[in-house]
């Protein structure tokens, strides 16, 4: 008579249900699913190890045996322990670390009022539901991040005659702009560490090319849109110490907690112009926006800027919803040569304070702008979108509307106003080749079947019986 062990038997069975369940989940693009299953595993495998100690077993009849309520006890005892981890680490952060910036106080502006700053139209940071963020986040795609090394091109020092504007976007929304005896950047943030000072923050894509400050000429002026973490960046701050900083009522706090001198720092309200030298003049101007690096939001305030130098005149975006305020801007300081328009990171859950691709081509054209040069996209994963999202649409929307629209290949220098090669170069970029187990049909036939074969075997016993009793 032919034995078998019955509980190996189901053993098995769990694991090729396990197994297929978590393939179908890989080739669904649902991975945040398998990483909680693991997880599950993690906590149970941590449960039984803390289980053999003589933790909570006071009560315990019998202490060979781990009741259900004695793991309930240990599972809500590690939670808290992670929990105070988390708060506490949090709390040192943002009490401690210089990152987070100045203490922000109130100002004198038309703009700040209910203990803040404000948008010019009621504006909602948030108009989705969060749990509905938080499941998108749990079963989004894999093309979210480019899968393999940005191409890019090496930034080349060179000589620019007068009269002329050199542009080199540096990826999200770092702008390089050089004229024969100036140079100017914008929302500087190099290097390759996560985006959050926090050890989980989003990890910036890996670009053929690297970019360090050394590589660039001497900075003159620092341009700060607000005071988020992409834009506004600590370590990249203090390497440019000695720049003029131009910066929004407030952000001027966090640059003097980071040690930058008092009379390197130039703080505007939206509106306020300052002529910095002959042939250059600067002005912030409105977004549609908010601030926070801690805490604490809308303490300092958010804008655009608008440079005219050399006879040319450029937009810079920052971050921003699209709003009317766009041809207010081109009435009093428009046409312009560029408007350097953030295109990414939008999601419809947060849609009044970031814009989509075609609302950014609009934003172009409310401006009057000669080209339009799309930012904020191709470093970081900040939204659910497609990482080549925000450029495709840019590129198409402005075929459409006959608006012209620059695609510089991050690194690549071009000079305003000179004919640009159309070129979508993201297309070039291969798309994720996943293993076999995501794309292959035999592999899709195979799994119902398998599925099925799994819960046999652990339903076996009972089947057996049936068939023993008939």
């Amino acid at each position: 008579m032919v034995t078998y062990d019955k509980n190996r038997i189901r053993l098995f069975g769990r694991i090729l249900v396990l197994a297929t369940i978590m393939v179908w989940f890989y080739r669904q693009d649902l991975m945040s699913l398998n990483i909680i299953i693991v997880l599950n595993f993690v906590v149970k495998f941590i449960i039984n190890l803390v289980a053999r100690t003589s933790l909570f077993t006071k009560k315990e009849a019998d202490v060979s045996v781990v009741s259900f309520k004695r793991k309930a006890k240990i599972f809500t005892f590690l939670i808290s322990i992670f929990m105070a981890i988390i708060l506490l680490s949090a709390t040192a952060f943002l009490s401690m670390s210089d990152q987070v910036g100045g203490d922000l106080g109130e100002y004198d502006s038309p703009h700040y009022f209910d203990g803040k700053f404000n948008n010019l139209e009621p504006t909602d940071v948030e108009t989705g539901s969060f749990l509905g963020v938080l499941m998108d986040y749990m079963v989004g795609n894999s093309d979210r991040s480019p899968g393999e090394t940005v191409p890019t091109q090496p930034y080349e020092k060179a000589t620019v005659p007068q009269l002329e504007v050199r542009l080199t976007w540096f990826g999200h929304s770092t702008i390089l702009l050089e004229t024969h005896d100036t140079a100017i950047l914008f929302d500087p943030v190099f290097g390759t560490d996560n985006l959050n000072p926090l050890v989980f923050g989003p990890a910036p894509f890996d670009y053929e090319h690297t970019y360090k400050l050394s590589q660039l000429p001497e900075i003159d002026y620092v341009l700060i849109s607000h005071d988020h973490y992409d834009h506004l960046d600590m370590t990249t701050v203090k390497s440019l110490s000695d720049s003029i900083f131009l910066v929004p009522l407030g952000v001027d706090e966090h640059l003097s907690v980071w040690d930058i001198p008092s009379n390197q720092i130039m703080a505007f309200d939206w509106y306020d112009e300052v002529n910095m030298k002959e042939g250059f003049q600067v002005a912030l101007t409105p977004s549609q926006h908010f601030s926070g690096r801690g805490l604490d939001r809308d303490n300092s305030l958010w804008g655009s800027w608008v440079v005219e130098i050399e006879n040319h005149s450029i937009y810079f975006s920052g971050d921003s919803g699209y709003s009317k305020e766009f041809l207010e801007i081109n009435d009093r300081y428009g046409p312009f040569d560029i408007a350097i328009c953030e295109a990414g990171q939008y999601n419809e859950a947060w849609d009044e304070i970031h814009m989509y691709p075609e609302q950014s081509v609009q934003a172009a054209i409310d401006l009057n702008a000669t080209t339009m040069l799309p930012i904020h996209n191709t470093k970081y994963i900040l939204a659910l979108h497609e990482w080549d999202d925000p450029l495709e649409r840019v590129y198409q929307e402005g075929k459409r509307t006959n608006q012209h629209v620059s695609t510089p290949m991050i690194g690549e220098s071009f000079v305003l106003g000179e004919p640009m090669e159309d070129n979508p170069w993201w297309r070039d970029v291969a798309q994720n080749n996943p293993w076999f187990l995501k794309t292959s049909a035999i592999v899709g036939w195979m799994l119902p079947i398998l599925l099925l074969i799994g819960v046999g075997m652990i339903l076996h016993e009972r089947f057996t019986h049936q068939f023993e009793e008939e």
